[in-house]
């Protein structure tokens, strides 16, 4: 059963749409990996999802957005807060930007305790501890007590893991993870994560760009492009056989994947600029195997083999070529 059930979000800022019609389905206890090129639209649809969008600049135009059977974008600003934090907890990309410097790691971790759950002040210090525990942070007592600064970069990660769970929601999003930690401390957080849903039942929305993260972690895929979803499926059938050639020139760039002492591929061209979009496909400039209909026509996101859907005319003849 879904407990998390996406349809047609779109998000605009003014007039113009920069993500459009984002499809997503997430079970209780399932990763999900959302891949794509930076500035494909993934992590303003995951602040969309927590209605975290700033209200100036950026806005939902359109969709819903369903938590176990309620829409989310149709609370109010009060539902809302009720929902962050306790049903849902994100993991930014970068700790180091949203944990406060000058706060003990301890009382931002009990703070929210304290605002949803109205515990005393023992009580949150003492789940604080117990998150640090959970998320491996060696000596929790004395840790508890400590400053951002005080922390190396894998350690602040945990520490904002530990925030993103003190009121033990049942989805957890993770922005980037990953992303400015060296392979070691990557892998550890991975582990993490894995672990914590083995135990607690979490289901994980994993946002990256990594698609060795993906291969690691994640039960299924969504690709996004220029702010719309280019392929969808179960992990395996993705990586093995891509029914999109976006999907497919983004493995071809993966470190590995080219021949010894060959010179790694890479995707030519830009992505598009947010709200100038081409017509038609909007990987078309960029695609290997462009033809007229996709410079006039948006493919529909159509069946693929299996369980999966690709928005490209060619996904047949490009499902025989694999």
């Amino acid at each position: 059963m879904s407990l998390l059930i996406v349809r047609n979000l779109s998000i605009a800022a003014g007039e113009r749409l920069l993500v459009e019609e984002v499809d997503l389905d997430l079970a209780e206890g399932e990763v999900l990996g959302l891949v794509g090129e930076s500035g494909s639209g993934k992590s303003i649809t995951c602040r969309a999802l927590m209605r975290l969008l700033p209200h100036d600049q950026l806005h939902i135009a359109g969709g819903s957005v369903t938590l176990k059977g309620r829409d989310l974008a149709r609370l109010d600003e009060a539902e809302m807060r009720k929902v962050r934090g306790v049903e849902i907890g994100m993991i930014f990309q970068n700790p180091s930007s949203h944990l406060d410097p000058v706060m003990r790691i301890g009382d931002q971790i009990a703070e929210s305790v304290r605002y949803h759950e109205g515990a005393s002040t023992k009580e949150a210090r003492g789940r604080a501890v117990e998150l640090l525990r959970q998320v491996g942070i060696p000596d929790p007592v004395r840790r508890v007590s400590a400053y951002p600064h005080e922390f190396s970069g894998g350690m602040r990660q945990r520490a904002m893991i530990a925030v993103a769970l003190a009121c033990r929601p049942k989805l957890l999003i993770a922005d980037e993870p990953t992303t400015a930690l060296d392979v070691t401390v990557q892998a550890q957080v991975l582990r993490l994560l894995l672990d914590l849903r083995d135990r607690l039942g979490l289901a994980i929305l994993l946002v990256t760009h990594n698609l060795g993260v993906v291969a690691q972690t994640c039960d299924s895929l969504t690709v996004m492009y220029a702010g719309r979803i280019m392929e969808r499926g179960p992990k395996r059938d993705l990586l093995r056989a891509p029914a999109h050639p976006y999907t497919e020139a983004l493995l071809k760039c993966q470190p590995g994947s080219a021949k010894p002492a060959a010179q790694l591929p890479a995707i030519p061209g830009q992505p598009p600029l947010a709200g100038a979009f081409p017509p038609g496909c909007r990987f078309h400039p960029r695609c290997p195997r462009v033809a007229d209909i996709c410079r006039r026509e948006r493919p529909a996101l159509s069946p693929a083999q299996g369980p999966r859907v690709a928005a490209c005319h060619f996904t047949s003849a490009l499902r025989a070529a694999s």
